[in-house]
């Protein structure tokens, strides 16, 4: 017995159903074995005899062939899911061993804190991330009322915070140095920050303190930075 699709009924000339690869005609009489009758696209189970002829067709129940399709679907999600895992642990294996564990923990840490955590406070007003500083403009206040809007200096940002990931690949003794653009560029990007922020807010009354706090993102950015620079002197093994 096969699965089969019809994909024409019979009328005054014989029907045609598609099975195992092969076009095959067929009549209801003695082989049409239910009282509903065929319809096009129809999925059914097909008996051949000897001679590869169609000797009986039953029709599949549609329920039964949704969970059929179902489960097929299951099993190819299930086999496709274990071959990214696969993947990915090859990959990640490949990029612990070319960065190191430490390099590889502190770049990780490093994009939590730059997009996840937040780096500067304004309590009981609002808190951002390092991210969202980047993208606050400062001369015109009243513009970031709809949101940061990220420009140059955050696509610079995330250039610097991804060049740990590509020091390791880059076969120059000089690729260390890599490491050490997240720090320079938050030493760079912060004294921009704050001279801009101080100067917006420069003839605002703030009761001699500053508005700001700083939040576990901003100390784990600098820590990450610092530990991914101190990797950068480290000189290779076979320099």
């Amino acid at each position: 017995m096969a699965r089969g699709t019809i994909i024409k009924v019979p009328d005054a000339s014989p029907g045609l159903l598609f099975v195992n690869g092969e076009q095959k005609s067929f009549t209801l009489g003695g082989v049409w074995q239910c009282p509903t009758a065929p319809a096009p696209n129809m999925i059914v189970e097909v008996t051949l005899d000897a001679s590869n002829s169609v000797a009986a067709i039953m029709p599949v129940d549609n329920a039964q062939v949704r969970k059929e399709q179902l489960s097929h679907a299951g099993a190819v999600a299930q086999e496709q899911g274990k071959q990214a895992a696969k993947m990915a642990k090859k990959g990640f294996g490949t990029l612990v061993a070319r960065m190191g564990v430490v390099a590889l923990g502190a770049t990780v840490l490093l994009w939590i804190a730059f997009f996840g955590l937040t780096a500067v406070g304004m309590p009981p007003l609002a808190s951002y991330t390092y991210w969202d500083v980047l993208g606050i403009d400062f001369s015109n206040l009243l513009s970031n009322l709809g949101g940061p809007s990220h420009g140059f200096l955050a696509f610079l940002g995330v250039i610097c915070i991804t060049a740990p990931f590509v020091a390791p690949f880059w076969k120059d003794s000089k690729a260390r140095w890599l490491n050490a653009l997240p720090l320079v560029f938050l030493i760079l990007a912060t004294a921009k920050i704050m001279y801009s922020a101080h100067d917006a807010l420069g003839g605002m009354p703030t009761g001699g303190e500053s508005p700001f706090s700083y939040g576990a993102g901003a100390y784990l950015l600098g820590i990450s930075a610092l530990v991914l620079a101190a990797l950068s002197l480290k000189k290779p093994v076979n320099a």
